[in-house]
C-alpha cells in the first residue's frame, strides 16, 4: 500500500518542468487524505506562492484533485466542475453494473387509477400513451448514471411518480440523461420523449 508521502511525490513530479516567467515553477501539497473506502489518496496541490504566500494571482485552476489508488499507484484527475464523492461514487456504480446499464423504469401497478391519472396529467399524453409506458422496453424511460437516476427519481417523487432504477444488459430506447436534467421540467420532457 502507498504510504500518503508516496502518493503526493506522484503527484508532484506531474509539475516538473512547468515554468512560469522563464523560472521552474514550485508546487507544493495543499492537503492529502484517504478516500471514504481507504481506496485512494485525495491530493490537491498548487502553486506554492498560492498555497503558502496567499498570493491568489498565482492560483491554478481546472483540477479540484488528483486521486492515488493506494495499491497501484495509478493516478486520476477530478475536474473542478465535479466533487470527489460524486467522481467515485460514479466509479464505484460503473463497476457494480459490470457492463449493465443503469435504467430508471415506472413502479406503478397498471390497476392504479389515480396513478395513471396523474402520470398521464404530467406528461400531458394520452392514455394508451401511458399505458405503453409501463410495459416492454418502453417502461426504460431513462439511463445515465445512477447518481443522476436517483435525482430523476426523486424529483418524480415528489411528483407522485414513483419510479425504481434497474440494472440491465441493454437499455433499448431509454434517454441518456446527463447534468441538464437537474429539473422537473427537464425529466417530465426526457420521459416524453419514451412517447415517440
Amino acid at each position: 500500500m502507498l504510504t500518503a508521502e508516496q502518493a503526493c511525490e506522484i503527484v508532484l513530479s506531474l509539475f516538473d518542468g512547468v515554468m512560469r516567467d522563464g523560472k521552474p515553477e514550485r508546487f507544493v501539497i495543499q492537503s492529502c487524505e484517504l478516500s471514504a473506502n481507504s481506496d485512494y489518496w485525495v491530493i490537491r496541490s498548487n502553486s506554492e506562492d498560492y498555497v503558502v504566500h496567499g498570493m491568489t494571482e498565482f492560483c491554478y485552476v481546472g483540477v479540484n484533485a488528483h486521486l492515488i489508488n493506494v495499491m497501484t499507484g495509478e493516478r486520476e484527475t477530478v475536474v473542478s466542475c465535479m466533487s470527489v464523492d460524486e467522481y467515485l461514487q460514479d466509479k464505484y456504480d460503473l463497476e457494480a453494473a459490470s457492463g449493465n446499464k443503469y435504467v430508471l423504469t415506472p413502479a406503478i401497478d397498471r390497476g392504479d387509477k389515480p396513478a395513471l391519472v396523474n402520470l398521464r396529467r404530467k406528461l400531458q399524453c394520452t392514455y394508451p400513451q401511458t399505458l405503453a409506458l409501463l410495459t416492454g422496453k418502453q417502461r426504460y424511460w431513462l439511463t445515465g448514471k445512477r447518481r443522476l437516476l436517483e435525482d430523476a427519481q426523486r424529483l418524480l417523487f415528489e411528483q407522485a411518480i414513483a419510479t425504481q432504477i434497474e440494472l440491465v444488459l441493454d437499455a433499448g430506447e431509454a434517454v441518456a440523461i446527463g447534468v441538464e436534467t437537474w429539473h422537473i421540467e427537464a425529466i417530465l420532457r426526457a420521459v416524453r420523449e419514451r412517447l415517440c
